[in-house]
């Protein structure tokens, strides 16, 4: 295993979720393929993942945050068994 920082809260990201049986795999990519994370997981460990990002999120005052200037954006494609469904395309901004 390797350790690997890198801030990306002022980037535009691109990410994959791709569900393969049962497997699922998450690639974060910056805008300028510059560098990219590759992971997988299985379907509990992400689970759990998403239940607690979800209480972390509730501690965050978001509307403190209202002048916040620079923050980038992420862009989420969904793929199913390696097919991509451009209909589950998803671009998410900062919820100001």
């Amino acid at each position: 295993m390797s350790s690997i920082f890198n801030c990306v809260a002022y980037d535009d990201i691109d990410s994959t979720i791709r569900l393969d049986g049962n497997v699922v795999y998450l690639a974060l990519e910056d805008a300028q393929k510059s560098s990219a994370i590759h992971l997988t997981f299985n379907p509990f460990q992400v689970r759990t993942l998403a239940k607690y990002l979800a209480v972390a999120l509730t501690q965050i005052d978001f509307a403190d945050m209202k002048n916040e200037k620079h923050f980038g954006d992420l862009t989420v494609h969904i793929e199913q068994n390696n097919q991509s469904e451009d209909e589950d395309d998803y671009a998410i901004a900062a919820p100001f």
